[in-house]
């Protein structure tokens, strides 16, 4: 078939809008008509050329939509199912599978190094030109054919396009805190970056009852929000004033757990020296690959912890039908999160927003 896509052929250029040809599923894969996909800054990391893919490839990785067709030997999947796509395969046999981690499946590893499915191939072309996939979905399109295991089930009463954020921003945010740092009834909190990852870390402090939670960004707006979303103190990072001091003040001495999700050698390093004694720093902002970190090694006195966090340390399967049941029941804000509903044909105005920090959440929407 033919379906309407991004596409990048080389990094630092503008990404084009164009009919491409798309395989039907093969073994283990599924077709989805997709619904709605956020403009994520890991898209935005791609097209500036600081996170290397395979190319060309279609972009778009936060999606939502419809199952439309299954390929041979898929049985947890049905004609007419709403999901969310998430974007690490499970694979269910390998070592990392296996040792309950299948955020780091060794086969999705593989197909995300590769831009291609299980089988080593991709379903994407252009005249005769093999496009990759990103991250397995390549959902900046009207239909994408991907591995089943991506392809979570949700429930089908709740709006089909808001959802498409749990599939990265969500899990990124909300998993970073109660998977990844298991932030405890009663803790402080911090929250470096108030986009759409960092203001789900704050839902997320939320979620898990944190006693106080603290975020930090440069734009007034987006610290507004916070507050209506969990924050229960702000800092914003205006010219002149001393972060780092700021958190720790309100703090009593500085949170137990620090998140930065920007993705900057500064903001981490102010989470790293604001953390308390004992305290934890959750890297969940990219720096480009091939940056390097400088910390002051003197706050390991401290007995501080620095980790990172890939995709929340999620189990989608169970992770995802969860968050959308809190969506649901209303203990999970989303609505607020989504700023602009745009046609695939503004994706190029999207991304300039993003790259100029003037944008929350962005959905591309599909008919």
């Amino acid at each position: 078939m033919k379906t309407e896509a991004a596409v990048l052929w080389r990094p630092g250029e503008p990404v084009e809008i164009l009919e491409v040809e798309l395989a039907a599923p093969r073994e283990g894969e599924v077709l989805v008509d997709i619904a709605a996909c956020g403009v994520c800054a890991s898209d935005l990391h791609v097209v500036d050329g600081d996170m290397p893919e395979p190319l060309p490839l279609v972009l778009g990785h936060e999606a939502s939509g419809v199952v439309s067709e299954l390929g041979p030997g898929v049985e947890s999947l049905a004609p007419g199912d709403h999901v969310v796509l998430a974007l690490v395969p499970a694979c269910g046999r390998c070592a990392e599978c296996l040792r309950g981690r299948p955020n780091f499946c060794e086969v999705g590893a593989r197909m995300a190094a590769t831009g291609t499915l299980a089988d080593g191939t991709s379903r994407l072309s252009l005249n005769g030109t093999t496009l990759h996939h990103f991250n397995s979905v390549s959902s900046f399109a009207g239909h994408a054919v991907v591995p089943a295991s991506v392809a979570v089930k949700i429930r089908d009463d709740v709006p089909l396009e808001t959802v498409a954020l749990v599939g990265c921003a969500v899990l990124t945010g909300c998993g970073a805190v109660l998977n990844t740092a298991g932030v405890p009834e009663g803790a402080t909190a911090a929250v470096w970056g108030c986009g759409g990852v960092g203001l789900n870390i704050v839902q997320g402090a939320r979620l898990a009852r944190a006693a106080q939670i603290v975020a930090v960004d440069v734009r007034p707006e987006k610290l507004e929000l916070a507050r209506t979303l969990g924050a229960t103190d702000v800092v914003e990072a205006a010219p002149g004033v001393d972060v780092v001091a700021a958190v720790k003040d309100l703090t009593a001495g500085g949170p137990d757990y620090a998140f930065e999700a920007i993705g900057t050698e500064v903001t981490i390093q102010q989470a790293w020296r604001a953390a308390g004694p004992r305290g934890t720093v959750v890297a969940v902002g990219i720096m480009p690959k091939g940056s390097t970190l400088a910390i002051d090694p003197w706050e390991f006195f401290a007995e501080k912890t620095l980790k990172g966090s890939f995709l929340g340390s999620a189990n989608v399967r169970d992770d995802v039908p969860r968050l959308v049941d809190l969506y649901a029941t209303g203990e999970l804000r989303l609505d607020e999160l989504v700023d602009r509903r745009i046609p695939l044909s503004e994706l190029r105005d999207a991304f300039e927003r993003l790259r100029a920090g003037d944008s929350l959440r962005q959905l591309v929407v599909f008919a």
